[in-house]
């Protein structure tokens, strides 16, 4: 009966664990629709960007600016090449400040962005 006990208050830590790293995943934002907005399979894999209508640019949770970013990206391409961005932006952000993000990344070395949309006909981001 004790490792009965035992496992269930290690399932309830990683439970309790688990769940509060998916509800700190991503910030909350009012994404752009699109009506051919798909969910790629390998948007977990990517470095997420969140740039929020005030123009404020997140990397993940952290908030930084676009020169710290840049240099956060060019440091991590040089241990990943094939790095991947996931770039999430608010759907009143000017577009200037998301162009601004998206050269500070090209120029850093990432290719290859996905953006994040409200899709009308799944429902999903």
């Amino acid at each position: 009966m004790a490792p009965m006990i035992d496992m269930v208050f290690l399932l309830i830590i990683f439970f309790m664990t688990a769940s509060h790293m998916s509800s700190s995943q991503s910030l909350r934002l009012d994404m752009p629709a699109a009506s051919k907005g798909t969910v790629p399979k390998e948007r977990p894999d990517r470095w997420t960007v969140n740039i929020l209508r005030d123009g404020d640019v997140f990397s993940g949770q952290e908030r930084v600016n676009v020169e710290d970013l840049q240099a956060m990206v060019a440091q991590r391409v040089k241990t990943d090449p094939d790095l991947k961005v996931y770039l999430r932006a608010d759907k009143f952000t000017p577009h200037k400040t998301v162009r601004k993000v998206m050269n500070a990344m090209a120029s850093a070395g990432v290719g290859d962005f996905i953006f994040g949309v409200y899709s009308l006909e799944r429902q999903q981001e």
